[in-house]
Formats: structure tokens, sequence, C-alpha cells
């Protein structure tokens, strides 16, 4: 009921909000004449508007106050923070848009730029962008003063605070889009400059843009940075946060890789004595201010991952990092290896003069180059890890990043291998089969070949190192289960059956079938582990006194006895019952949670049929795309 009430209350209050404050603007605008719209009409209107926003709005955040004063919950509830978060973005960024419209009018009259073009002067650019600082800026001040009162009365948690990290990192990403926007068209405009004649007329954007951009991002940045350094563990483990900076990182990993391509390209081209074709100008600025926003975000990260202490999850944030940027590389690097193994199948066969394929060579060859240093390095390091024997190198070989970086690499070698022998046995079951050939075929077919020979090498590569990583899990894992005492608790059929099961699945692991006739307690003492079945015995059985005193983890299955029923757990015969133990024992020598074993249900077997067909579509997709890009369908 008070989630419904909260809905209603926020929602309507946001409606109100936004009109009274654009009524606001567009009344002190029609005033003063900045729009050129009759201000009769545009008074009446915007005061009638007024009249009713303002009362919405009033009444229900006033009922949404006292609700707040009356109950901690209300203050402290998420969809609390919604409002007040997301209304202080939506009235900081149309705010930013129109402060960058008064520096852009003060600009140009600072430094003396033509007004030709506008559709407004600059003393109504200034007057335009006034009105909204007043109405925009006193809204904002006002729920950020209650945002900031509320954060002191009730700190928030759970969602409440994801709001807040949301609004923080979401506007600090706009801040870095529109500074590094400005400061790579300031710097491209100060290059051009160099020799040029010295014109003025780009340079108040940029400026702007820089502004705006490094107030937007200091200010949401600077206060991110000080709840991550305080005292909420929760800041510290938030993947938000890591989100923000992987994606950051991403972003400049791929505007350097890009455009030091497109730049190297542009170099080929004139070494190959081709006609010079872009300007080092235009792509410089794109790669300093990349590279800067990598290495920023990436030093964060590594700061990051300093303080959050916990090598395991120290170790899993860096190698996300180190992955993407490998992949990245990696990308670039088969695209030129590949672009450029095709330019020379086309040479060797005669099919165009080298001379004719300079251009492509260039290109090719530039996109190898820019792919290979951030793959090389970034891999090598995974590798160096990955060799590392121990806990350190096993738990590298293991993670989920790594295996998802090489089976996404075999994938797409594999569908371009399909692709590639599809269209080459195309062309050639066609001309057997009496079809004229229009054209040059090792120039049809050069692509096709190189990918595929490409392909083919990646899944090779790729395919011996998760071969080499699942041989190391595998003697990891023997060498594990012979360091294990495990005591089996042969009472019964399932006992029996048990310890069979266990020899046959873990051939490794050292089992002692527990012996009730010697010592239990001494037997026990030593374990690592007890497993077996559990059947309640008579008032003071020695076995309980024993297992209670033992240190070994237990791993026991409880079957009824006399008089002896479990609530909540599925009756199991024998072979179910050592399948669930033998399971159960996988999960504790792999460090995971103990689960039952579940047959799937119906539900889960028509997903899987779906998800099969899914796949299916997807490859024949795929491979209609390859063939596609290669000109063959249609």
């Amino acid at each position: 009921m008070a989630t419904v009430r909260r809905w209603y209350i926020f929602v309507t209050a946001t409606i109100g909000l936004h009109g009274l404050a654009w009524a606001l603007i567009a009344l002190l605008r029609g005033v003063f004449g900045t729009d050129g719209q009759s201000p009769v009409a545009t008074t009446a209107f915007q005061i009638a508007l007024v009249l009713v926003a303002l009362p919405l709005w009033l009444v229900h955040w006033l009922w949404a106050e006292r609700l707040a004063q009356a109950d901690a919950d209300e203050r402290a509830s998420a969809l609390r923070r919604l409002y007040l978060y997301g209304n202080l973005a939506g009235l900081l960024l149309p705010l930013s848009l129109n402060v960058r419209d008064m520096l852009l009018a003060l600009l140009r009259l600072g430094l003396g730029l033509p007004q030709i073009g506008l559709d407004r002067t600059p003393g109504q650019a200034l007057l335009r962008g006034l009105t909204a600082l007043l109405v925009l800026g006193g809204l904002y001040a006002y729920h950020a003063l209650v945002a900031r009162d509320d954060v002191r009365a009730a700190p928030p948690v759970g969602a409440g605070a994801l709001v807040r990290r949301i609004y923080l990192l979401g506007v600090a990403a706009v801040g870095v889009a529109t500074l590094s926007i400005g400061a790579t068209n300031l710097l491209r405009w100060l290059l051009f400059q160099i020799g040029g004649t010295g014109d003025r007329g780009g340079l108040a954007e940029p400026v702007a843009a820089v502004l705006i951009g490094l107030a937007l991002w200091l200010g949401h940045w600077l206060r991110a940075e000080r709840l991550f350094t305080g005292t909420d563990d929760d800041e510290r483990a938030s993947a938000l946060r890591t989100f923000y900076l992987y994606a950051l990182i991403v972003v400049g990993a791929l505007s350097v890789v890009v455009d030091a391509a497109a730049l190297l390209a542009g170099m080929l081209r004139v070494a190959f004595g081709l006609t010079p074709e872009g300007d080092i100008r235009d792509a410089l600025p794109t790669i300093l201010i990349g590279g800067v926003v990598w290495g920023f975000h990436a030093n964060v990260l590594r700061t990051d991952v300093a303080a959050m202490g916990g090598a395991p999850r120290q170790a899993s944030v860096r190698r996300l990092a180190w992955y993407l940027v490998a992949a990245i590389g990696l990308a670039a690097s088969l695209i030129g290896l590949g672009g450029l193994l095709s330019v020379l199948i086309r040479a060797l066969g005669g099919s165009a003069p080298l001379a004719d394929l300079r251009d492509p060579l260039a290109w090719f060859i530039a996109t190898l180059i820019a792919g290979l240093p951030p793959w090389l390095i970034f891999w090598r390091r995974a590798q160096v890890v990955a060799t590392v024997d121990g806990p350190v190198g096993e738990a590298e070989r293991t993670s989920l990043v790594r295996r998802i970086y090489l089976f996404f690499f075999v994938f797409v070698a594999t569908l371009t291998v399909l692709g590639g022998l599809l269209y080459i046995l195309y062309r050639l079951i066609s001309i057997v089969l009496g079809e004229r050939f229009v054209g040059d075929l090792v120039t049809d077919l050069a692509q096709a070949i190189a990918y595929s020979l490409i392909a083919v090498s990646v899944l090779l590569a790729h395919g011996s190192t998760l071969r080499r990583d699942g041989r190391a899990r595998q003697a990891a894992g023997v060498a594990r289960q012979a360091a294990l005492r495990v005591v089996v608790l042969t009472d019964g059929e399932t006992g029996a059956a048990l310890l069979v099961g266990l020899r046959g699945a873990l051939p490794g692991l050292g089992l002692i079938p527990l012996d009730r006739s010697a010592d239990l307690a001494g037997q026990l003492a030593h374990a690592d582990l007890v497993v077996g079945p559990w059947v309640p015995g008579v008032a003071g059985d020695p076995l309980a006194g024993a297992l209670a005193a033992s240190p070994a983890r237990k791993l026991l299955l409880p079957l009824p006895g006399p008089g002896w029923d479990w609530a909540g757990i599925e009756p199991y015969g024998v072979t179910a019952s050592v399948g669930q133990i033998v399971a159960a024992v996988r999960q504790a020598l792999a460090d995971e949670p103990i689960r039952p074993q579940r047959p799937p249900s119906a539900a889960t077997i028509g997903g899987v049929v779906v998800g099969v067909i899914i796949v299916l579509l997807v490859l024949f997709g795929a491979l209609q795309l390859a063939l596609f890009a290669m000109g063959v369908a249609s």
C-alpha cells in the first residue's frame, strides 16, 4: 500500500515540478521577448500553466515531506531517492545546455566573432539562458539540499544507494563525454592554427564544451570518490562503479586503436607514394584524449583494486580489464592480418598489380600495427599469471572471464571458417557445374581464403590454450583430491554403494571407510572431510558425538529411519542418494556452495529446446551474413 502511494505522490510531483519549471521559463522568456513570439499570448498560456502546475507540485511534495517527517522509512525509501536524484538529473542536464548557450554568447562577444547565422542576438541568448539558470538552478539547488538532508538523516542503503550511485556516475559519464569531445575539438583547433590564418571562428564551441564537461564531471566524480573512500563498504563493493570504469577504459582504448589505425594508414599511404588522405591533425587529438581517458580510468581502477582488499576480488577486477583490452587489440589485429593476407593473395595470384593494392595494404597494415600492442601486452600479462603454479594460476585458468574470452574467439573463428569454406565451395562447385564466372576468381576468393586461414590459426591457438587450461585444472584437481583425507560412512546399502560411487567418480580421492568397531574419535580426528548417509541412531550413539567433536567438514545426506522423517527433503533411493553426495563432494572440492542436484523440469527441457533452436537460427544468420559480405547472398 505504501509503495503504491509513493509512486502516485512522486510521479505526480515530478509532473507538476517540470510543468512549473518550464512554464516559468517560458513566461520569463515571453516577458523579455527572447523568443520573438507575441508576449500576450505567451504570457496568458504560461500563467495558466503555472497556476495549474504549482499547486500540483506543492500539494504532493508537501504531502511527501509530511510523511518523511513522521516516518523514517518514508525518508529512506528508494522511491523518494529516485524522485530526488532523478529530478536532479532532469534539471541539471537542460540547465547545462542553457549555461553552454550563455557561454557561447559571451565567448563570441569576447572574441569579437560575427553573429551571422545565429537566430538571436548575444543579448537575447544571455537573457534566455539566464531565465533557465534562475528557474532550473533554483529548483536544482532546493532538491540538492533536500537530498543532502535526507542523506544525513537516513544514509541510503540498498536500492536507495544504487539510485544515488546511478545519478553520480551517470552525470559524471555525461561530463566525461562532453569534456572529451570539447577537448578533442579544442586540441584539433589549436593544431590547425599551426601554419593557418589564426581564425578564431571555431574556438567558442569547444571551449564552452570543455568548461561545461569539466564542471559536470568534477562536481559528480569527486562526490563519488568521497563516497568510495569513506566508511561505507557497499560503495567500495559497487559493481556499478566498476562497470563505469570498465566502460570508459573500453571507449578510450577503442578510440586510440581506431584513430591510431587511421593515422598510420595515412602515413603508409604517403610512404607507398599515394595521394595523402586525411590530416594528422584530425586523428592525433582523438588518440591523445582517448589515451588520457583510458589511462586515467585504468589508474583509478588500479587504485580501487588496491583499496578493495582480498586477493580474489582484486584479481577478478584486474582480470576483466585485461581481457577487455586484449579482446579489442586481438580483433583489430585479426582484421588487419586477414586483410593483409587477402591483398598478398591477390597480388601473388596476378589478379591485380601490387601498385593498385597500395591503399588497402596501407589500411590493413595500419590496423594490424594499431591492434598488436594492446593485445600482446595484456594477453601476455594474463598468460604469465595463468602459468603460475598454485592457487593464483589456478584461479586465472578457471576464471569465467578468461573462458568467455577464449570461447568467444573460438566461436567467431569457427563461424568464419564455416562461412569462408562455404563460399569457396559454392564458387568452385558452381564453376564445375558450368556456371560462367565473370571477373577474376583469385580476387573473388582471396578474402575468403585469407580470413579462413587466419580463423583456423585462431581456432588452433585458442583451442590449444583451452586444452592446456583444462589439463592444468584436471591435474590440480587430482592433486587436491589426493591431499584430502575423506572418511566415508559406509552404514547400510547406501553407504556401501557410496564408497563404490566415489571411487569411480573421483579416483584420486583418498577414501577411508569408517570402521565402527575401532576408535571413532581417532578415525575422525585427522579427517578433512566426512561424507555419507546420515540415519539417526539411538540416544547416546557414539558416532554422533565423534562427528560433533571432529574438526572435519561434514557432507551428510539425511535419510529416514525408524520413527524419523525429514521435512523439506525429497526421499531418495540408493542410486539418487549416491549421486547427491558425489555431486556435493565435487562442489566442496571446487569451493562452490552445496546445492542439490535436481532433474530438469518440463519447463527447463522446453527452454533448452527453444534455446537450441535460437542458437541454430543465429548460426544460420551468421553464415548468411558472411555469404552476403562475400557477395553471394541475395
